[in-house]
């Protein structure tokens, strides 16, 4: 086994204390140039390691950040992972990430080890079946800021998408191409941007006086089995819908793979839109129609509010809502009544 390299043994190597060495792992900035250079090479050479833990108790911060996400295997909470972790790279950190699997139980261990594990700080998108977040939360000393998904009882740090937009853009577009009959396959009810985003439906709905609504509501897994299930549904019904509204776009390729299984084309017989324009959507057939979220922003704003706040650096804005924005693509069109009518 190889020797475990020591800050005694670089010390040695340089000609200079343990101090000095100690002061340029830091990062002190009273050391010399020319003694810096000389630490560096000899920790190069060495191929010594700080141990992150050992600094942490003597410094009170570790570098790492904790990210607990509720399902690693979706598209969507794996780019935002890939983009924090970048970020906090930039600023020297460490990202470590804790998958709940969408399970409450699951996410309280995984918040409870990453406190106990020396993080300096937590973020945290919560899982659909939590409740009472904010209490919990607060039994720990670690900065928190809240991704995406924000409990109701949760009022701090926070960096989300504006859902209840994404909702009314999503169902404007298929009013706006003529569609009358727009049914919307909800997320679950316990997940904030599933409810703002119908919301978001209900409320476009609304201001264009039209009274004709469908809202059916996947389970917890929110995803395309549910989109496959529930659109089956809407095709046996005695009104067919002209438009659907997926809440996501993972609902949205099992509701394309039903309407097709059910003998029907996208969009000449129904037209599609989805949320979130994850990377696979662009290249369905057809592509999907969908409302982007900037992740790339939303990581970037979450990670430099966390690490504001372990600089003892508030961020201006406590909550940061971001916009989202319609991607047109070929899977919405005038319904065939129209259509023929011009």
């Amino acid at each position: 086994m190889p020797k475990h390299v020591t800050l005694r043994d670089v010390a040695d190597y340089a000609g200079v204390s343990i101090t000095t060495v100690s002061n340029v792992v830091r990062d002190w900035p009273y050391v010399s140039q020319a003694m810096r250079e000389r630490v560096k090479e000899a920790i190069a050479k060495l191929g010594y390691s700080p141990h992150v833990v050992a600094q942490g108790l003597r410094t009170g911060q570790t570098q790492v950040l904790a990210f607990v996400v509720p399902d690693l295997s979706n598209p969507y909470f794996a780019e935002i992972v890939a983009v924090a972790e970048d970020i906090a790279r930039q600023y020297g950190y460490t990202l470590l990430v804790f998958n709940s699997h969408e399970d409450a139980e699951r996410e309280a261990e995984c918040v409870q080890r990453a406190a106990s594990r020396w993080a300096d700080g937590l973020l945290i998108s919560h899982t659909t079946k939590t409740r009472h977040s904010s209490e919990f939360w607060a039994q720990f000393d670690t900065p928190v800021v809240a991704v995406d998904r924000i409990p109701a009882d949760y009022s701090g740090p926070q960096c989300a998408l504006d859902n209840r937009r994404a909702g009314e853009l999503a169902t404007l577009h298929l009013i706006e191409l003529g569609h009358r009959h727009i049914a919307h396959i909800a997320g679950p009810q316990s997940a904030r941007p599933a409810v703002d985003r119908q919301a978001g439906y209900q409320q476009a709905l609304a201001d264009r006086g039209m009274s004709w609504q469908r809202v059916l509501y996947t389970s917890d897994l929110w995803g395309p089995a549910d989109g496959y299930r529930l659109t089956s549904e809407l095709l046996q019904g005695e009104e067919i819908p002209t438009a659907i509204f997926a809440s996501n776009d993972r609902v949205a390729i099992g509701a394309l793979h039903a309407i097709t299984d059910h003998g029907l084309r996208v969009p000449e017989d129904i037209s599609l839109v989805g949320v979130d324009d994850i990377e696979i959507s662009q290249h369905l057939n057809p592509p999907l129609t969908t409302i982007h979220q900037p992740l790339d922003h939303l990581s970037q704003q979450a990670v430099e509010m966390l690490i504001g706040l372990i600089r003892d650096e508030p961020p201006p804005e406590s909550a940061v809502l971001l916009e989202p924005e319609l991607i047109v693509r070929r899977s919405t069109a005038r319904p065939r009544t129209e259509a023929t009518s011009l």
